[in-house]
């Protein structure tokens, strides 16, 4: 009875051990969250989790404030930047559509990049936020 009872526990642990993994295997998407100077989160997600180059990545941005109301009135941009060394302007925008900012990025090398949101919101302080996001691979 208690070996039976313990390859029963056993076995529900390891199903659902793999079937986390498998979630994670599939992941298919690089999300980056910030706590914003006024309160309330600055989530930057990339549709892809692997970043790559020369490849139109489509990006979504969440902001939320401290109230948790969401902000449908900002102007949002990002700056990609390679903090290793200089790169030619690379600032895509994003536009209000279904509940978030969405826009397309190009990472123009390999490397480790940092994207910087400008966030503009009328009758506030511009914000400024750096996401680190790793490493760029060739395409």
């Amino acid at each position: 009875m208690k070996n039976k009872l313990l390859r029963t526990c056993l076995t529900a642990f390891f199903v659902c051990l793999l079937l986390s993994l498998s979630v994670a295997a599939f992941a298919t998407e690089t999300r980056l969250e910030k706590a914003m100077p006024e309160g309330g989160t600055a989530i930057l997600t990339f549709a892809s989790d692997q970043l790559l180059t020369m490849t139109e990545t489509p990006f979504t941005v969440e902001l939320t404030g401290g109230t948790g109301k969401v902000f449908s009135d900002a102007a949002v941009s990002l700056r990609l930047v390679m903090p290793a060394m200089a790169m030619p302007l690379n600032k895509p925008k994003a536009i209000w559509l279904d509940d978030a900012y969405h826009g397309q990025a190009v990472f123009t090398m390999a490397g480790e990049w940092n994207a910087i949101m400008i966030i503009q919101r009328p009758g506030h302080d511009v914000i400024d936020l750096t996401f680190k996001l790793g490493r760029v691979q060739m395409r």
